[in-house]
């Protein structure tokens, strides 16, 4: 997958970051657009949105599902870790109760390899 068919996926999944995603410098790199989508996801996490937090954490897990090799690590290094999750009893809770099953794992993975 594409830094482009990335970013058109999470633009038809959430249309309120088509602008930011297609952004010409955000367009031609999937860590931003990663760390961007991270950012939206903790927001809605801070604002207590559940659905559209398991909404994030859904499209999360497909991408991951989908991905090659490079997108799957920039999924594990930027996104999960851009989380920000802080390792609470209660952050460790939700995210075990919304996110699926294989992005929960990959979550819980130690993210110690930047590099694909």
């Amino acid at each position: 997958m594409t830094s482009l068919e990335t970013a058109d996926l999470l633009t038809a999944e959430f249309p309120e970051l088509a602008a930011t995603l297609h952004a010409p410098t955000m367009l031609h790199s999937v860590y931003r657009q990663l760390d961007c989508f991270a950012a939206f996801t903790r927001r809605a996490l801070r604002a207590d949105h559940l659905a559209v937090l398991r909404h994030c954490f859904a499209v999360a897990d497909s991408l991951l599902r989908h991905a090659d090799r490079y997108l799957a690590r920039a999924i594990e290094n930027v996104y999960l870790h851009g989380l920000h999750l802080d390792g609470s009893t209660a952050d460790l809770h939700l995210a075990h109760q919304l996110m699926p099953a294989p992005l929960y794992a990959a979550y819980c993975h130690p993210h110690t390899n930047l590099l694909p």
